[in-house]
């Protein structure tokens, strides 16, 4: 089995699951395609890859609808997100304020 480092893994950290099949037939390659989406999602938690965040999450699901708490992470794409107009990075929610680290 080669190295984790060398998988060619989709860059996601959040998993939803598919609709399962109505065809037990169905069910054994719907759970290996889950199991390994799944697998992809983990492996980019445990090297702490992170995707990068194009809208304020202050305003995700709408205008300050988005929760950030203080010790969040996020990767700032730098154009659609531009925290401080410091540009694209890695940023912590850091009382009520985004700072560049």
């Amino acid at each position: 089995m080669p190295n984790a480092s060398s998988k060619n893994v989709k860059s996601v950290n959040r998993w939803t699951p598919n609709p399962a099949p109505i065809n037990n037939d169905q069910l054994s390659d719907y759970l290996f395609h889950e199991l390994n989406r799944l697998s992809d999602v983990i492996f980019n938690l445990d090297v702490f890859r992170l995707e990068p965040t194009n809208v304020d999450p202050k305003n995700e699901g709408g205008i300050n609808m988005g929760k950030p708490r203080n010790g969040d992470i996020r990767y700032a794409d730098g154009t659609n997100w531009n925290p401080g107009g410091t540009g694209e990075g890695i940023y912590a929610y850091v009382n009520g304020a985004w700072a560049k680290l």
